[in-house]
């Protein structure tokens, strides 16, 4: 069923680069906010102006943020070009 989701929108910052990892304090201040606060992963990625996918890898993996490589491999190494 093509355009399932068309109505939910990301409350990811526009501003922010694709692929760039979260600092340890914004893992912190996530990490925080669930569980000592009790907000919902929503309510974070809408404050905190991030996607609902990085905070739930970010909850569910703990303080390290899961190394996912964006894009394709590089077939070439430095040396070699």
């Amino acid at each position: 069923m093509p355009g399932k989701h068309k109505n939910r929108k990301s409350y990811r910052d526009p501003n922010r680069p694709y692929g760039q990892r979260l600092t340890e304090r914004e893992r912190i201040q996530i990490l925080t906010l669930y569980q000592v606060a009790g907000w919902s992963r929503r309510r974070i990625a809408k404050d905190l102006k991030l996607g609902e996918k990085t905070v739930r890898d970010c909850v569910n993996s703990g303080i390290w943020t899961p190394k996912q490589q964006v894009g394709r491999k590089l077939i070439l190494t430095t040396q070699k070009r």
